[in-house]
């Protein structure tokens, strides 16, 4: 049984907590802290800056969004620049248990914040190490190998304990793997909540530098360590926590143009499965009534069960979309 610090929240898996976003402990480890236990005159800045030193400073994380004590920029001892040996790649494979990277809004619980941001910035090769509630954990990759998909090249990100990639800020806009011609780069370049953020390449060297300015894999470095695209500020790197299918119970409608529009209402099985039944008006006119059983298909998609071409995505537990071609979206009632 792993454990929120601090929240106190129970859970018997995963590696967030899904009430605040803390990285989850064991049981055996020590329990939430109390209220006395938490210094009061944290500030989210320092008045000065620290003397620099040659290891990188401790991350707390409590309270949940203090500013991360990052270590000075330059800092001997961080990158590979420095005389640190890269991690061996296969280290980075944090398998598909634990959830990979999306884009979420700037201030929810699950984003993300790297410890070594001042010296990502200042274009030194760092660990993907990640501060604040999610100290302990770093960016890696599911798998070991890449994939392809038409003219690109792919490897899915995923989070975790342990060792993580080293990136490094090229061109004052990509973020590019050390250990593979793979930069960051935003699914399909939709720039919406939940949208899934993983490594991508050309089918030759160094194809994402051409014409630069690449709006779905142009990223800022925030003061605050967090990750934003280029032209989106309100949007940061974040954890993509699955959406449990017990969240979304209740009524829902939807449009989808040109064909009509539905009501319909959602029925949980377990957090991963859950029943469908509603009113589908064909053309926004002939009431068509329909039922379907849908399974989890990633951590915001579910899949119809005997169509796996139907796909219901959901954002948050508030607003569905379906995938380009269909043109729907919509909410609860």
């Amino acid at each position: 049984m792993n454990f929120c610090p601090t929240c106190g929240a129970k859970a018997n898996g995963g590696a967030f907590c899904t009430q605040c976003g803390t990285a989850l402990k064991q049981e055996s480890q020590p329990g939430p802290l109390v209220a006395d236990e938490v210094k009061q005159d944290t500030k989210v800045f320092p008045d000065t800056i620290p003397t620099p030193v040659y290891t990188a400073f401790p991350v707390t994380s409590t309270p949940m969004y203090t500013a991360l004590p990052l270590a000075p920029v330059g800092t001997p001892g961080v990158g590979v620049g420095a005389g640190v040996a890269q991690n061996n790649k296969a280290d980075t494979v944090k398998g598909s248990g634990g959830p990979g990277m999306c884009l979420v809004k700037k201030g929810d619980k699950h984003q993300l914040r790297l410890k070594f941001a001042p010296n990502l910035r200042s274009g030194e090769s760092v660990p993907a190490l990640l501060g604040g509630v999610h100290d302990g954990m770093a960016i890696g990759r599911e798998y070991l190998e890449e994939k392809i998909h038409g003219e690109w090249r792919y490897t899915e990100s995923a989070l975790g304990p342990g060792t993580g990639v080293q990136l490094k800020f090229e061109r004052g806009e990509f973020l590019k793997l050390q250990d593979s011609d793979l930069v960051l780069d935003v699914s399909f370049w939709k720039m919406t909540e939940g949208t899934p953020v993983n490594f991508v390449g050309g089918n030759g060297e160094r194809t994402y530098l051409k014409g630069g300015g690449q709006e779905g894999r142009s990223w800022v470095v925030n003061n605050d360590g967090t990750i934003s695209p280029k032209n989106y500020s309100n949007l940061v790197l974040g954890a993509a926590v699955p959406i449990k299918a017990t969240e979304l119970a209740g009524c829902w409608n939807c449009c989808c143009f040109p064909c009509g529009a539905a009501a319909l209402n959602i029925t949980p099985e377990s957090d991963d499965v859950y029943q469908e039944c509603g009113l589908f008006f064909w053309f926004f006119v002939i009431p068509i009534p329909y039922g379907k059983k849908r399974k989890r298909k990633s951590a915001k998609q579910f899949v119809n069960t005997e169509d796996a071409g139907d796909v219901a995505m959901f954002e948050n537990s508030n607003k569905i979309y379906f995938p380009p071609g269909v043109a729907g979206c919509g909410g609860r009632c």
